[in-house]
């Protein structure tokens, strides 16, 4: 009943705080013009990642008892949300956010949330924490093990900009996001990890509570703040408590592998990685004809599979499927840009 609550909680905080956010950003003219890369033909306000925190925020200090864990964590996200409304707001420079995000995952790593084993295709497991030793700062002991504090904060900012490349079309990172946290939470509860299933729910219902009004038409953005915090929990959520790397691998898979494509794509064109452009997967099914609500359904259902399938096979399998879906999706791109390509050219002869 615990699980019921948490979500119904953060869903209507975060419904309630949404307009809120909206009328904000809209007072101070944090907004999103429309553009050539942009899919939106009128100007919509940001910030509604403000609303998003604010529901799992508010929800997680009634529900979850504090722990370093938990506290890092959401000091962690509110690091992320900060730096990421100033972006929406100020447009700062990448580096600059890279080093904030880092920051947030330092904080996150100093915690207690850290990655200390991945599992081994051939059986067993790899442990990450050799050449771990402890340093004393401040009356402080902390362990440090470089492999594993890299591979760690590599994955949590990673998986913030993942997200954020996600969120180019309505709906489609807050409900990816949303569905990836209930994958997290069955999961979760099958390994016997109430305090993990908990948060899992808790950030389900946040994101969904905020999709009512980031559903095409959208009638607000949740930009770069919402984008990095949902990622970074996804990332925490995913290696907090025993790890669930390859999980959450397979249920983002597509956004995963959109953003190394995008950023593949971007380098071989010389140009920043972060920079914007419309080859996105989702553009592209919008090339080939699909609507965006369309688009963003499909690739509902796309996540829920992949998660779905993630619960039911072991850690081998996980591999192997997360191989296959890379391939499956090297293809789809392939076809995807011969089909735009040639409307392009019918569209230019008519």
């Amino acid at each position: 009943m615990m699980y019921f609550w948490g979500f119904a909680l953060a869903f209507i905080i975060t419904l309630i705080a949404t307009p809120v956010a909206r009328r904000l950003a809209l007072k101070y003219g944090v907004v999103d013009n429309p553009g050539s890369r942009k899919l939106h033909l009128t100007p919509v306000p940001y910030l509604g990642g403000l609303a998003i925190f604010a529901g799992f925020l508010v929800t997680t200090m009634v529900f979850v008892p504090l722990s370093r864990q938990v506290i890092s964590l959401v000091v962690a996200c509110l690091v992320m949300v900060v730096i990421g409304a100033i972006d929406d707001a100020k447009d700062l420079r990448p580096l600059t956010k890279l080093a904030w995000q880092f920051l947030a995952a330092a904080i996150a790593l100093v915690g207690g949330i850290g990655i200390t084993v991945i599992a081994n295709p051939l059986g067993g497991s790899i442990d990450l924490s050799l050449g771990r030793f402890a340093v004393n700062l401040f009356g402080f002991n902390f362990h440090i093990a470089p492999i594993s504090n890299v591979i760690s904060i590599f994955w949590m900012v990673g998986m913030a900009n993942t997200v954020n490349f996600l969120d180019s079309l309505d709906g489609l990172a807050a409900g990816v996001s949303g569905i990836a946290g209930v994958i997290l939470f069955l999961l979760s509860l099958s390994v016997n990890q109430p305090a993990v299933a908990l948060l899992a729910i808790i950030l389900a219902g946040s994101a969904f509570g905020f999709l009512p009004m980031n559903f095409n038409p959208a009638k607000i953005f949740m930009g770069d703040s919402g984008a990095y915090f949902l990622g970074l929990v996804l990332a925490m959520l995913s290696i907090y408590s025993g790890g669930k790397l390859a999980t959450a691998v397979l249920v983002l898979g597509l956004p995963i592998f959109d953003a190394i494509w995008a950023v593949i794509r971007r380098l071989a064109q010389s140009r920043s990685p972060f920079s914007a452009d419309k080859g996105h997967i989702y553009h592209l099914l919008i090339g080939a004809g699909f609507s965006q609500r369309e688009v963003a359904l499909a690739l509902y259902v796309f996540a829920l599979v992949c998660g779905l399938a993630a619960i039911f096979i072991n850690s081998t399998g996980k591999l192997l499927a997360i191989a296959g879906l890379f391939v499956a999706l090297s293809l789809l791109v392939g076809i995807l840009t011969v089909v735009s390509v040639r409307r392009n050219a019918k569209g230019k002869k008519d």
